[in-house]
């Protein structure tokens, strides 16, 4: 009887550890300043005046209001009053949707809406040579609009 109840116990995990896995890790929650963090220590950087927990690699979602867009290069920023500025002349954090996994492509959204992205917290070097946070989205249901512009 009780080998029983451990093999029982032990299919209900496996049932819900396959289930958690094929729903994929939800994404952690970061408003822009705390995206990036400090480096995690003296061989992985963190980004240009990050604090807290270093987020890079990791799955996050973050969102903000659409401040500019660049179709050509596939990048656009999104701001939630942090006002990060990476020194690209632009305001708010880099969301870059090129070199997308094959079979995936995205629209970027327009700007002046507000959205929610779950994407992966990456880095880029700005001209001087400075890490910034650029977040990688995956697909485009990785972006949610939560407002079109003007609302």
């Amino acid at each position: 009887m009780r080998l029983a109840t451990v093999a029982s116990v032990i299919m209900a995990l496996a049932v819900l550890t396959a289930s958690a896995a094929a729903d994929g890790p939800a994404p952690i929650a970061l408003s822009n300043k705390d995206v990036g963090g400090a480096a995690l220590n003296q061989y992985t950087p963190g980004v240009e005046g990050g604090t807290g927990l270093n987020n890079i690699g990791l799955l996050i979602r973050t969102w903000g209001k659409v401040t500019f867009v660049d179709t050509v290069n596939k990048f656009f920023y999104i701001n939630d009053g942090a006002n990060r500025d990476d020194g690209s002349g632009h305001i708010g954090l880099r969301v870059s949707y090129d070199n997308l996994a094959p079979g995936n492509t995205i629209e970027p959204p327009p700007v002046g809406s507000y959205v929610a992205v779950t994407c992966i917290c990456s880095t880029w070097r700005n001209p001087a040579g400075k890490i910034h946070p650029n977040l990688r989205p995956r697909r485009q249901d990785d972006i949610t609009v939560i407002a079109p512009p003007g609302s």
